[in-house]
């Protein structure tokens, strides 16, 4: 099967009438050459290869200025000019500066890069399409002579005793096998609307076949379609049954599983953000009893609690991985999540099913809505359809690609039912705000249009949780974020082009959980995060070079942050070394976790403070490390208040691409008295975890250790397990090859067996 062919339904859609449909002034320029010999004149990728040339023309000839500065992004997948078929101009970051005497970006400026982007996603798509066809002439291939082959022995089984079954075991084997690799390939193959058995008049969708463009979406039905069937399953008495014994509160968290598709990977923390959004968990520690003992839960705790009363329950799954030591993520079996999403239904909490059982957005009876594939070309999309918007609760990004026009719903311009007032329109429903990604994998694109809409955010005063996770083109945070002043949950994780936090960032006087990780286009935190009095989860803290003491944040001034209990750095700043960080957060009274990344200073030659405390920038030959200076390392601890030292509080500790040699000795396993998590993952220089090896074993209570990548670090698993971690339960061990003897199964992970265990 040859690569360049179109399959038949491709070739269906032929663009034979759109070349007739355009005019006559384009249709010229783009006539294409005829074919070469090897070239499908058919072949959609030419095609749109001409249709792109006219485009790229139209601007050069429209000459949009603001096109340029809207497309400098450094994401291949969001870049809207930058194509294949077209030289890469150089876009650095100077060419964001307005050009002289350039018109003013408008709305109306959008169209033609929106085209390009489309284009070369479309060429994109029928491009991998061309593979696949090709990838499953190849596959199909392989299998044709075994089943030659087991054909020929059915018959040779038949002639020798008829009596027999024609399959004997091996051969059954044979066949699932197949079967397997089959239906693998089969779900990689896009379900494409079957334009032939399309019926018109009484069968037609009410007309709502066109409202994506032309491109319908396609699902398969769901269990719960025949509510009838359904009900009379055991299954869904069961999970009836164990829904009406759960609390009023552990009853919506388990029916916010049925905007999830079946058997999908729900992250834990994801559902902690928003069952604390929707007000059915608190933000507050609470109290339980444990046996005779009173212990304090967070919400991470209560959240933990919550999963395992479902898992107990058969309602959920908890999805294992040999690499975790406890769950992160849950998914919910077909038949019990069909249940799930009648139960939900019918209750009103919500409801993404028409008639058909195909998603779609709408309101629910409790005033959820939930974006799904499509809902931007739905009629409710549009601000004046949308009805009731002052009494939404709750917007959730299933799996929208472009849900910037829920912005539209909530702006000024909504009427309001008594015409006299004078006071500005608000939303004080909205409680929860999710457009970003929900999954922990980036394979859903999802972008923001026009970031200007994001001013409408200054209406959603009662706003507990936003999340924009994952989301391209969003540069900067409107400053009507900052108005948002009972907002407890920003999730910007994974914003890419996300290049400044709003100044006046302490304006969130409720904010607890701030996300910043892997927004790589920020260089420098805002001088007012330190202000937030009740932040206690800060990810993705940047220290970098910025030398303005008046707007930029340091690591030292996180100190005024007096709840904060988790904390993950990212270190773009030369010389900055493991000492000058625990230098800056020895004071932190609560902080219980902490992550530190190293960027780019693995190649630089080894600065102050990694292998001796007062961090000389000449490096001392070893053998003039004598007593006198142990000594006085010794005296320092006591008397130097710049010394660095581990947090009292401090549980976890997680380092990335260590830059030193050593271990400081303030940091060698003898001295983590209350750290019970250490994970070393990356570091070329490391060589060991002290300078020499103790001479007893050492009062570490580490019990969970990750070592990933560390190619010189040299010990053996008798010093590993009995002189530096005597506590230990858990190892991780990836990438290091001088870690030797050490039991590991096959994927490097050892678990102390339960029996050893007091």
């Amino acid at each position: 099967m040859d690569s360049g062919t179109q399959p038949e339904g491709l070739q269906a859609a032929q663009p034979a009438g759109l070349q007739a449909a355009q005019p006559a002034g384009l249709q010229a320029a783009g006539k294409r050459k005829p074919p070469t010999t090897t070239e499908d004149p058919n072949d959609p990728q030419h095609i749109i290869h001409d249709f792109l040339t006219i485009v790229n023309k139209l601007e050069k000839e429209v000459d949009l200025p603001g096109a340029i500065t809207r497309a400098r992004t450094y994401d291949a997948e969001v870049d809207g000019l930058i194509t294949a078929d077209q030289p890469q101009t150089n876009l650095g970051r100077a060419e964001s500066a307005p050009i002289p005497n350039a018109k003013p970006e408008g709305p109306d400026d959008h169209h033609i890069p929106k085209l390009q982007r489309n284009l070369r996603l479309l060429k994109e798509d029928v491009a991998k399409l061309q593979y696949l066809r090709s990838e499953v002439a190849e596959e199909v291939w392989k299998h044709i002579r075994p089943l030659e082959l087991l054909l020929e022995n059915v018959a040779k089984e038949q002639k020798k005793n008829p009596t027999k079954p024609p399959l004997t075991l091996g051969m059954k084997k044979d066949l699932d096998d197949i079967n397997k690799k089959i239906f693998n390939l089969m779900c990689q193959v896009p379900l494409l609307p079957n334009k032939r058995k399309k019926a018109k008049g009484l069968d037609d969708d009410d007309g709502d076949g066109d409202n994506n463009n032309g491109k319908g979406i396609v699902c398969l039905p769901g269990i719960h379609a025949n509510k009838a069937d359904l009900r009379s399953r055991a299954v869904f008495r069961y999970v009836l049954r164990e829904f009406e014994e759960l609390s009023d509160q552990r009853k919506i968290c388990l029916l916010t599983f049925a905007v999830f598709p079946e058997n999908q990977e729900v992250n834990r923390t994801m559902l902690m953000y928003w069952w604390m959004g929707e007000g059915i968990l608190s933000t507050k520690d609470i109290s339980s009893q444990e046996g005779t003992e009173e212990v304090i839960l967070k919400p991470e705790d209560v959240v933990k609690v919550i999963l395992k009363d479902f898992t107990d329950r058969n309602l959920i799954e908890p999805v294992e991985i040999k690499r975790k030591v406890e769950p992160s993520s849950y998914k919910m079996a077909p038949f019990v999540h069909a249940s799930v999403v009648l139960i939900s239904k019918e209750i009103g909490l919500f409801d993404m099913y028409d008639i058909k059982d195909k998603p779609v957005m709408k309101k629910s009876g409790m005033h959820k809505v939930c974006l799904v594939e499509g809902s931007s070309s739905q009629q409710e999309a549009k601000a004046k359809k949308m009805e009731d918007v002052d009494h939404i609760e709750t917007v959730f990004n299933v799996s929208e690609r472009f849900p910037d026009f829920t912005f539209k719903w909530f702006s000024e311009d909504k009427p309001t039912r008594n015409k006299l007032t004078l006071s500005k329109v608000t939303y004080q429903k909205l409680k929860v705000f999710y457009l970003g990604r929900w999954e922990r994998t980036a394979k859903r694109h999802i972008e923001v249009e026009n970031p200007e809409l994001m001013k409408n955010l200054k209406r959603m005063i009662k706003l507990k949780l936003l999340s924009f996770q994952g989301i391209s083109r969003i540069e900067r945070l409107d400053d009507a974020v900052c108005k948002l002043r009972d907002l407890i949950i920003l999730d910007l994780r994974a914003c890419y082009n996300l290049e400044k936090l709003p100044d006046k960032i302490d304006s969130l006087k409720a904010l607890i959980y701030l996300d910043i990780t892997d927004c790589y286009m920020i260089d420098r935190m805002p001088k007012r995060l330190s202000w937030l009095d009740n932040l206690e989860v800060l990810k993705g803290f940047v220290v970098s070079d910025a030398t303005d003491e008046e707007t930029v944040c340091t690591l030292a001034e996180l100190v005024h942050l007096k709840k904060l209990r988790k904390l993950s750095i990212s270190i773009n700043k030369e010389n900055f070394s493991i000492d000058d960080v625990f230098v800056a957060v020895k004071s932190f009274k609560k902080l219980e976790k902490l992550k530190v990344a190293w960027g780019g200073i693995n190649t630089h030659p080894q600065g102050k403070g990694v292998d001796s405390e007062k961090g000389d920038e000449n490096v001392k030959p070893k053998e003039n490390i004598g007593i006198l200076e142990r000594a006085a390392t010794m005296f320092r601890k006591e008397k130097d208040p710049t010394a660095p030292e581990l947090p009292k509080t401090l549980k976890k500790l997680d380092l990335q691409c260590f830059p030193g040699e050593h271990l400081p000795e303030w940091l060698e396993p003898d001295n983590l008295l209350n750290v019970e998590k250490l994970y070393i993952k990356g570091g070329i220089k490391l060589t060991g975890f002290g300078k020499s090896l103790p001479s007893q074993n050492s009062k570490c209570k580490v019990t969970v250790l990750r070592l990933k990548f560390l190619p010189k670090l040299k010990v053996e698993w008798r010093d590993l397990s009995k002189r530096y971690f005597p506590e230990l339960k858990f190892l991780e061990k990836y990438q290091c090859p001088q870690v030797s003897l050490c039991p590991c199964d096959g994927i490097g992970i050892w678990r102390k067996p339960e029996e050893d265990e007091v």
